[in-house]
């Protein structure tokens, strides 16, 4: 098949030949991969950036502006896996499209963008992901209350060159498992729920909670005298030292 270098067009009339069924049209050339991830839509006058993709090509999705009113989910977490929705254990399986059923009535998880292709092409894709926003927007809500602030940053890191080796498959990398190491040890103290709200295309983290949060009510409040505000004077001197400094000489 490579070595013929088959056209979209000539695919569609040698399917249309010789009766084989295929969704793409002439007018409607889509080119759609699907998984219980995520759909991708391309093609035709998708590849154009200043095209606006008609309502037609979303399978998994309502339009925001056809959702209902807001509904809010409880999802639970164990050592960073998604476990529970609303109280109620699922697979992994099971859990995702229930998230794409759910998201996707109100319209949650999709994205128009052009991303660089391997070979360095600019590409316009659009993509369908309910559970995928529903679950990332949870996760990292619920790192920020359990993670440090180091751990944090450096995750940030860590994720990004973690996909870009996985989108490449360079899966065989030692990094790739020395990411996975340092991953795994984040996601340990990963236990806790989120509670989510679906609006109108929205995903919102609306309350959080874990036994490992590093959180305290008594030092964060504004009515604390835990932490005497006096001592602020002493970090406020010596606070961006280096750039005051630089500041001076040069």
């Amino acid at each position: 098949m490579r070595d013929m270098n088959l056209t979209r067009d000539w695919e569609m009339e040698y399917a249309k030949k010789h009766g084989i069924p295929v969704a793409a049209t002439k007018s409607k050339p889509w080119s759609v991969d699907e998984n219980i991830w995520s759909r991708s839509i391309e093609g035709g006058r998708l590849e154009e950036p200043d095209f606006i993709p008609p309502e037609e090509i979303f399978e998994w999705t309502v339009s925001p502006e056809n959702a209902p009113d807001a509904e809010t989910i409880d999802i639970g977490f164990e050592c960073g896996v998604p476990v529970s929705l609303n109280g109620r254990t699922l697979d992994g399986v099971s859990l995702i499209n229930e998230l794409n059923r759910l998201g996707g009535s109100h319209g949650v998880g999709r994205t128009d963008m052009i991303e660089d292709r391997v070979l360095g092409l600019k590409a316009r894709e659009n993509y369908e992901h309910p559970a995928a926003t529903i679950l990332l927007t949870a996760h990292r809500d619920l790192e920020k209350l359990v993670l440090t602030r180091d751990e944090l940053r450096f995750k940030s890191i860590a994720d990004e060159t973690w996909s870009e080796l996985a989108y490449k498959g360079l899966v065989d990398e030692p990094l790739y498992s020395d990411l996975n190491a340092f991953i795994d040890k984040t996601q340990e103290r990963l236990l806790g729920s989120v509670k989510i709200r679906l609006y109108k295309g929205c995903a919102k983290v609306v309350a959080r909670g874990s036994p490992f949060a590093l959180y305290s009510a008594d030092l964060s409040s504004f009515d604390s005298k835990t932490i005497d505000q006096k001592d602020a004077e002493g970090f406020c001197k010596y606070h961006g030292f280096q750039a005051r400094m630089f500041k001076k000489i040069c």
